[in-house]
């Protein structure tokens, strides 16, 4: 082997490593680089093994323009993730021309810079525990390019590549705490909508209860005192004002007059709104949406941040799509008047109906209407009608035709909260009290591990806010007529022996909830994730500046930067120390390791070696002195000098260990 030849110990980890770092890609890529990747692989491992020649300039080219086309008919449009797939074409094809050392080292490069990408898209505990071990192999291909001794077995330089990475995870601890933060590369946006998923900005009957179906986490509140109870967890996210017969729908964002933030001045509406206390302080991680909407516990007060304001019906609205985890705070006054004064125009907006449709509703809400005294008893009129009659909350709802409220209200009588709501709302509008759907999710699993609510998909819920004069907007939760253990406990228990919940999913770990084991693995598995995401993931500049000046006075960037640079060096001094420390004290050799084992059994019998005396010699002496382990003791001898003087596969000790072993349990025994 010459020094400008590739190691096969290190082309092997190249391979392989090149494997790791590509698979969490490969849902992404397009399928025909996909099969690029896999060809160049093979083409690879066939040029090693003397079947195949390396390719020539006119395959070379076909493979790139491949990968060029591949990229540009898979991706519609450029951004992202077609860049990372161009990263991904050449860091295949780069092992086509790879021949020499220089060219391993550029493979190398490359394979370091693909692994970072992969954080582009994913940040999760399980995804990197799964990159460092990419890392380390990627490092032993490095370690193996540099090693002269072509049989070094592959594990040894493997673990050599994890001796290196862990010896630097002190400085990256001290980096990663010290270092001033700047924002993440992965804020890039996305070349598609990545994880569009949640509620939308329409609702039809059926839509929440699909939604229901789903376990996906939505986000994760922390509270700064005591949480509420589950019955005021009522997280807003959209307020539905428009119905069109079928559907429910927001109004343009245009229609709302502005966000309302502190930094700013107060728009004309937020006079109206009225903060009454039990004000509760929270933070949220949520999980990407897509979409540009918050949630939050009304009523929310309006905060200084620059990227989200607060909507005048009470919801917050994010300047920037959610296509990353994302971690805002806010306070909330849970006792609230929204709107004392409503305008006409918004009378006129929240009471609009389609000037035809659902005319039985119509005529019913009417005639109720005349029977009640005011608003207040109309409304508890409608009410007691769900709670009286035969109406049921089901997960299975059957379909409905053009006039879905008629048909739910008066014929199926089978729905999910969406069903109720927007029934509930419709005959409010029809008796002319202004109503609107509000959509968002009510509940949470609160973990005592971590001290927190996570908020699922099944929570997913839908509302009604009526209008009433001298009160504002109030909620109504027409769902609660019906099925009161949906707000007290959650739809699990609404649902009852239905065995509708999650039926999709059957596997699922939030199905096996009253499972004391599994519950509890599944709580601090998601503890851990909640303080992964806050303290890793959600370690951003705002968060490192608060946390540091805790405990350093007058914290500023010159200041935070000379903090990092001694504590730096400081840690890299004491890593060599140790280093140079370790490499004082001589090494011992497995086989002369064993020898000396056999020495001390023997002198713990009272046979000690001289000084300089010879193995052969101690042999025969010590036999002569205890017959009874003269065979071990010339068996133990015989290998030692087998692999000591005559090379006898030195690497493997384990047949003198046996035989140290065996002299030991006969010098114990007597047999």
């Amino acid at each position: 082997m010459t020094g400008y030849q590739i190691p096969r110990n290190s082309l092997a980890w190249m391979l392989i490593a090149q494997a790791g770092v590509i698979a969490p890609h490969v849902s992404r890529l397009p399928l025909w680089v996909v099969a690029l990747c896999i060809g160049c692989g093979l083409w690879r491992v066939m040029v090693y093994q003397g079947r195949w020649s390396w390719p020539g300039k006119r395959v070379k080219v076909l493979f790139v323009l491949l990968g060029i086309v591949g990229v540009v008919l898979g991706y519609s449009g450029f951004g992202l993730e077609p860049a990372v797939g161009l990263l991904v074409v050449a860091f295949v094809l780069k092992l086509l021309e790879m021949q020499r050392k220089h060219d391993a080292y550029v493979v190398i490069l490359l394979a370091f810079f693909v692994a970072m990408t992969g954080f582009l898209f994913n940040q999760t505990i399980p995804f990197t525990l799964y990159m460092s071990i990419v890392v380390t192999m990627i490092t032993a291909a490095l370690v193996g390019l540099n090693q002269t001794l072509s049989h070094l077995h592959p594990v040894k330089t493997f673990k050599t590549a994890g001796v290196l990475l862990g010896q630097s995870i002190p400085l990256m601890v001290v980096l990663f705490v010290f270092f001033p933060r700047v924002g993440p590369l992965w804020t890039v946006p996305l070349q598609r909508d990545v994880a569009q998923s949640g509620v939308s900005d329409t609702m039809s009957p059926g839509d929440i209860s699909e939604l229901a179906q789903s376990d996906e986490l939505v986000f994760r509140a922390t509270f700064g005192g005591d949480v509420p109870p589950s019955t005021q967890l009522y997280w807003r996210g959209l307020v539905l004002t428009r119905f069109d017969g079928t559907q429910w729908s927001q109004a343009p964002a245009s229609a709302y007059g502005g966000l309302w933030r502190l930094d700013q001045g107060k728009p004309g509406w937020s006079e109206n709104i009225q903060f009454r206390g039990n004000e509760v302080s929270y933070s949220i991680i949520i999980e990407p949406t897509g979409r540009n909407w918050l949630f939050s516990l009304t009523a929310p007060q309006p905060t200084s941040s620059n990227d989200m304001g607060m909507v005048r019906d009470a919801r917050f609205y994010s300047l920037d799509v959610i296509r990353n985890q994302r971690r805002y705070q806010l306070t909330s006054n849970l006792d609230y008047r929204l709107d004392r004064e409503l305008s006409d125009s918004w009378r006129a907006r929240t009471t609009r109906l389609p000037e035809s449709g659902n005319q039985r509703t119509r005529e019913l809400a009417a005639s109720m209407y005349d029977q009640a005294a005011d608003p207040r008893e109309y409304v508890n009129q409608v009410l007691q009608m769900f709670r009286e009659q035969e109406f049921v909350y089901t997960l299975r709802p059957p379909a409905l035709g053009e006039n879905s409220i008629d048909e739910f209200l008066l014929e199926t009588r089978r729905g999910f909260c969406e069903h109720y709501a927007g029934t509930f709302t419709f005959m409010m509008r029809a008796a002319g009290i202004p109503a609107r759907v509000v959509v968002g999710y009510l509940g949470g699993e609160y973990n005592p591990i971590g001290d927190y609510v996570s908020v699922y998909e099944f929570d997913a819920h839908a509302w009604t806010e009526v209008w009433l004069q001298g009160e504002g907007w109030v909620r109504v939760d027409p769902t609660s007529a019906v099925a009161p253990a949906r707000i007290e406990s959650g739809l699990e228990a609404a649902l009852g022996d239905e065995d509708s919940f999650l039926a999709n999913d059957p596997l699922s770990w939030q199905r096996f909830r009253n499972t004391l084991l599994l519950s509890e693995i599944r709580l601090q598995i998601a503890a851990m994730r909640l303080y992964w995401d806050s303290w890793v993931i959600g370690y951003t500049p705002d968060v490192q500046m608060g946390l540091l000046a805790g405990y350093i006075e007058d914290l500023n960037i010159r200041k935070l930067g000379f903090i990092m640079l001694t504590v730096f060096f400081s840690v890299l001094g004491i890593i060599g120390l140790i280093l140079l420390m370790k490499r004082s004290r001589r090494e011992i050799d497995p086989v002369n390791r064993e020898y000396l084992d056999f020495c001390k059994i023997l002198a713990s019998y009272g046979l000690q070696r001289k000084t300089g005396e010879a193995p052969l010699h101690f042999a025969t002496r010590t036999a002569e002195s205890r017959p009874d382990l003269a065979d071990a003791i010339n068996r133990v001898t015989d290998i030692y000098m087998d692999k000591t003087y005559f090379q006898d596969d030195v690497a493997d000790v384990r047949e003198l260990k046996r035989a140290v072993r065996s002299l030991k349990v006969k010098a114990l025994t007597g047999h």
